[in-house]
């Protein structure tokens, strides 16, 4: 099998099968008729075959309701894109936390973002300051 070098891939798939389940989606095909793009565009992806291009990019970033030039960018093929970044690799459970915070509604982003909140005031209070000896505890 003839294999494109597209190092970003794995990650591209992974954060694509997040969105994916989010979105209530269950196989590939029902995605691509949403975006409509061809399945096997998706299936090219998944086995390293090709790389997504800016029109599928965008079409697929419609029917998921995200950022083109995130997923762009995600994906590798940001360069036609000025506003794309290249995002820094995260843990996958970091990369959910973030899926869900920008697709929860307003309520449930509330209570997701008071308990990373909550997560961080404990990683601070339990984190040695440079010169401090010993951990402070958190309460």
């Amino acid at each position: 099998m003839r294999t494109v070098e597209w190092p970003e891939r794995e990650a591209f798939v992974a954060h694509l099968d997040r969105l994916k389940e989010q979105r209530g989606y269950r196989y590939d095909v029902a995605l691509a008729e949403a975006a409509e793009i061809s399945h096997s565009a998706i299936s090219n992806w998944r086995s390293g075959k090709q790389k997504p291009s800016l029109t599928a990019i965008t079409k697929l970033a419609g029917a998921l309701d995200v950022s083109a030039h995130d997923l762009a960018a995600r994906a590798g093929v940001a360069e036609g894109f000025a506003q794309a970044s290249t995002p820094t690799q995260l843990p996958a459970e970091i990369e959910t936390l973030i899926d869900y915070v920008t697709t929860a509604d307003g309520n449930r982003r509330a209570e997701l973002l008071s308990r990373v909140a909550w997560v961080i005031e404990w990683f601070e209070a339990t984190t040695p300051r440079s010169g401090d000896e010993r951990s402070r505890r958190a309460s």
